[in-house]
């Protein structure tokens, strides 16, 4: 959920470890329309990326393997990218429920070379009754 004028925390977990993360982005669109476009640097402030260890993703795995190999195993990447109220005011709201719809896909370049593209993922955008962005009256 997009909510315009407010400050989300976007989460996302990749199956990469983050050392082999070169090149991110995260690109929002709304109605075939790019909204918001973010890069991750080793710079950036807006993108975070941090080790993740998903302990049930492969709940089957060999009873032989010990905790310390599975959990090498299963290490990713957890992406959080902060958008700011103006970056959320960039989004329309329409009274037409299907144009409230943003698009969001990730892309990485890997130090291997290897380049990848996240699925599409939806968000519906909501309204504020009172626009613009809370302490710059």
């Amino acid at each position: 959920m997009i909510v315009r004028g407010t400050t989300p925390y976007h989460s996302f977990i990749l199956p990469l470890e983050p050392a082999q993360i070169q090149v991110l982005y995260i690109t929002y669109l709304q109605n075939n329309v790019v909204i918001l476009d973010k890069e991750y640097t080793s710079e950036s402030e807006e993108i975070t990326i941090e080790p993740y260890n998903d302990e049930l993703e492969n709940a089957s795995m060999n009873e032989q393997q010990s905790e310390d190999e599975a959990a090498q195993d299963l290490t990713s990447s957890l992406i959080t990218v902060h958008l700011t109220q103006e970056d959320t005011l960039n989004f329309h709201f329409y009274p037409a429920a299907e144009k409230n719809i943003a698009v969001i896909q990730i892309r990485v370049l890997t130090t291997d070379g290897e380049a990848f593209a996240s699925e599409p993922i939806r968000e519906r955008i909501f309204g504020v009754l009172k626009d613009g962005v809370i302490g710059h009256e």
